[in-house]
Order: C-alpha cells, then sequence, then structure tokens
C-alpha cells in the first residue's frame, strides 16, 4: 500500500518523507489538486522495480525471437511447398 500526501506537504516535510521511505516505510503517492502526480519509493523497492522492468524485456525479447523463427520456419515450408508444385504440375499460368 503507500500513503497519499499533497505535494505541498512533500515539499515541506521531504526531509522526514525520505527518512520515512529509508526505514522501509510505505510508499508515498504524491497528489496535485487532489490527483495523483508522481509516486515515493525505497531504494528497495526501485530496485525490484528495475529487476521486474529488466525481466520482462527479457521475456519480450525471447518471445520476439521465438516469433521471427516460426516466421522463417513457415516461410521456408511455403517456398519448399511452392518448389514441389511447380515440379509437380510446372510453372504457374501467368495469363489471366
Amino acid at each position: 500500500m503507500y500513503d497519499e500526501m499533497p505535494i505541498h506537504r512533500v515539499r515541506t516535510r521531504l526531509r522526514r518523507v525520505v527518512d520515512h521511505l529509508a526505514a522501509g516505510g510505505q510508499r508515498v503517492m504524491v497528489l496535485r489538486n487532489g490527483v495523483a502526480v508522481a509516486g515515493l519509493v525505497s531504494v528497495s523497492d526501485l530496485q525490484a522495480l528495475e529487476q521486474a522492468d529488466q525481466a520482462r524485456m527479457e521475456h519480450h525479447a525471447i518471445r520476439a525471437q521465438a516469433r521471427l523463427r516460426d516466421i522463417g520456419l513457415l516461410k521456408a515450408g511455403l517456398d519448399s511447398a511452392r518448389l514441389e508444385a511447380r515440379a509437380r504440375y510446372g510453372p504457374p499460368d501467368t495469363k489471366r
């Protein structure tokens, strides 16, 4: 969970807010006119977020490589089928 705090209070109490986060306190959602505009987190939370983001990017890269491999296999299969059809039936009729 997190604590909500208006931006003017964060400005006046920044040292206390940072000490609170450093001690393992709850995250802080910064509000401007009642609307969330930023979040403050501890260093350990930020590191965990960075690790999760890196893992997500690696996962997407692996999935993209797998898709490209599958596309290559499909293309090779189509090319093979095209060559087999030409060998069996001759070149395609271009007069239509």
